[in-house]
């Protein structure tokens, strides 16, 4: 099989960055037995950058496979065009999910405004619950609470996060109104 070398070093490259990271993609039975095409599509679709086949390069090293590039970067590629699709990005953003970039030139314009929509939902869903939490530990303490001080001190703080989250619903259900449907 033919390979590029500029294609060789950069896996090599990032394949040792990987390396020192500590992480593996893929267990010694997943190296011998993998459908590369299968794979690329699926870390395409997942949304994971082409780096990946470096990352499963280091994996595989200790048993003395090598990825089939062609084959893995045909199939990213297909999945990559799944991935990068509006509804893709919304459930993407709604998850808390981290877009790494892989859109560019492939949809992006049409995947962003989704993504970034869902990512605002998921972050006011997130700090609503952070908040949820945080009231429920400070009625804890309210009712532990010794001193008159320390009970106005608890109170008013409790008082401050009710407020907060009262705009927080209302801005989510904003949100969640404007927001586009898939």
């Amino acid at each position: 099989m033919h390979r590029n070398p500029k294609s060789l070093a950069w896996i090599l490259l990032t394949g040792t960055a990987v390396w020192l990271s500590g992480c593996a993609t893929l267990s010694e039975e997943e190296c011998k037995t993998a459908d590369w095409g299968r794979l690329g599509y699926k870390d395409g679709a997942a949304g994971h950058p082409e780096s990946r086949l470096a990352e499963h390069a280091e994996a595989c090293a200790k048993t003395g496979i090598r990825p089939l590039a062609d084959i893995w970067r045909a199939g990213w590629d297909r999945g990559v065009r799944a991935y990068c699709v509006p509804s893709v990005g919304w459930n993407e953003g709604l998850a808390g999910r981290s877009y790494q970039g892989v859109c560019r030139g492939r949809g992006e314009e049409a995947f962003l405004p989704a993504y970034r929509a869902g990512a605002d939902i998921h972050r006011l869903q997130s700090r609503l619950d952070s908040n949820t939490s945080e009231i429920k530990r400070l009625e804890r303490e309210l009712r532990q609470a010794q001193t008159d001080k320390e009970r106005h001190r608890l109170r008013e703080r409790l008082r401050d996060l009710d407020w907060e989250q009262s705009r927080l619903r209302r801005e989510l259900g904003h949100l969640r109104s404007i927001a586009p449907r898939y």
